[in-house]
């Protein structure tokens, strides 16, 4: 890495707005990871006592 390149990634390290967008992604990931299990669940019980479709004849 070239000096200046290093000086960039010291500063965009150091950058309020780096910090920001990377706690944007936790919170997300933390929000995805709490809501998917209840979802999913929820889903696999309607799905299972949803009666099945009625076939028609062609």
């Amino acid at each position: 890495m070239t000096k200046t390149a290093t000086n960039t990634a010291r500063h965009l390290m150091k950058s309020d707005f780096f910090w920001r967008f990377v706690g944007g992604f936790a919170i997300g990931a933390v929000g995805v990871v709490a809501l998917q299990p209840a979802s999913a669940e929820h889903h696999d019980a309607a799905v299972r006592s949803a009666p099945a479709p009625a076939q028609t004849a062609r």
